[in-house]
């Protein structure tokens, strides 16, 4: 199979959040906020203003004059139609001193994508040097928010072809690029190609980070090759990449999967017995909580009431979903003298469990 960038085309999301503190911010801050906001309110009245037209122009016309990019942003991230996004992304441009700048193609195309306008987002991507006057160019972000969200829309070779497309023109991929494409590659099962895709990150001069390895190792477990997995986890240290707790929790998620219950309690102890420099490697109550529902499924109970003492003594505190694995898990095994225990236990710290699922297990 010839190199990924011999494949095909486009798309994604992650919007940034608009955020607000509790602290009095400065003047100029609140009253962009208070602008941001106004604006919202006549470009979001439907009633009013149901589509975009020269009515609703004219009621934006005194905003021109002093239209800052931190409140065009603002007003963009909270625009409900994607159609009156773009009239008001244009508006911006032909009507105030505002130059768009590589923040506000990048906010116009999340949006777009987060929205699955999809052909929108890729006319847009592929305007946005024109546009610009050749002032923004195009860069590796703009296509990763594209390629994962033609990913989370199942039109992966629309993924593929836009990876090869950054080749064709030029556009050097990122590490978050290609993480990108393996994630979308993975839950799609394409563990082969993804493969491909790892192979060729370094003949490219790209590292593979830490989330590469998550990634590529979650891909395995999902789909039942656990080998596969533990395999990129020994080329972490060859590529010297530190693995974190998620990287472990994945592991033990994936060897219970399988049934490898005590092969992924001996893999918890060793995150307890070998500590890596700056990294913090205990197993937390996710590790905990996997290992327990593994011993449970397995209707290993002893084992699991051990597991969950030992998350007891570790000083890890079990959440509502470990109570309700170890709940269930007694409930299906029939230990019903533990239950009580158990209960009683999880009352004293304050924990929840999901009563409705406890009874229905009992009834039955």
């Amino acid at each position: 199979m010839p190199p990924l960038h011999h494949h095909h085309h486009h798309l994604r999301r992650l919007s940034t959040a608009t955020t607000t503190t509790t602290t009095k911010p400065p003047k100029s801050s609140s009253s962009r906020t208070k602008k941001a906001r106004t604006l919202i309110g006549i470009i979001n009245n439907h009633h009013h203003h149901p589509q975009w037209s020269p009515t609703l122009e004219s009621s934006l016309a005194p905003f021109t004059t002093h239209l800052s990019e931190t409140t065009f942003l603002q007003t963009l991230r909270l625009i409900r139609s994607p159609a009156k996004a773009q009239h008001f992304f244009n508006w911006a441009h032909s009507n105030s001193p505002l130059a768009h700048s590589h923040r506000t193609f990048l906010a116009l195309l999340q949006l777009l994508a987060r929205t699955r306008n999809l052909n929108a987002a890729r006319n847009l991507l592929f305007s946005i040097e024109s546009k610009s006057n050749g002032l923004v160019k195009l860069h590796d972000q703009f296509f990763n928010t594209l390629i994962r969200s033609y990913g989370d829309a199942g039109l992966i070779h629309e993924s593929i072809k836009l990876f090869s497309t950054m080749d064709e023109m030029g556009i050097a991929p990122s590490v978050v690029t290609f993480n990108s494409l393996l994630s979308v590659l993975l839950r799609r099962g394409r563990t082969h190609m993804a493969k491909k895709v790892f192979d060729e990150m370094p003949q490219r001069g790209v590292s593979p980070d830490v989330v590469t390895f998550n990634v590529l190792i979650r891909g395995c477990c999902l789909n039942s090759m656990i080998d596969d997995g533990f395999w990129y986890f020994r080329e972490m240290d060859k590529f010297q990449v530190c693995p974190d707790v998620v990287t472990y929790n994945t592991l033990v998620d994936g060897l219970c999967r399988v049934g490898k219950v005590r092969t992924a309690r001996n893999l918890v102890k060793g995150m307890m017995k070998s500590p890596k420099k700056g990294v913090d490697l205990s197993p937390n109550v996710v590790t905990w909580t996997t290992l327990l529902r593994g011993y449970c499924e397995k209707q290993w109970i002893d084992e699991a009431l051990e597991v969950f003492e030992e998350i007891v003594k570790s000083g890890v505190k079990p959440n509502g979903i470990t109570y309700n694995t170890l709940i269930q898990g007694l409930c299906a095994a029939k230990r019903f003298d533990k239950i009580r225990e158990v209960m009683e236990g999880m009352i004293g710290e304050g924990g929840r469990v999901d009563l409705r699922q406890i009874l229905a297990r009992l009834i039955r």
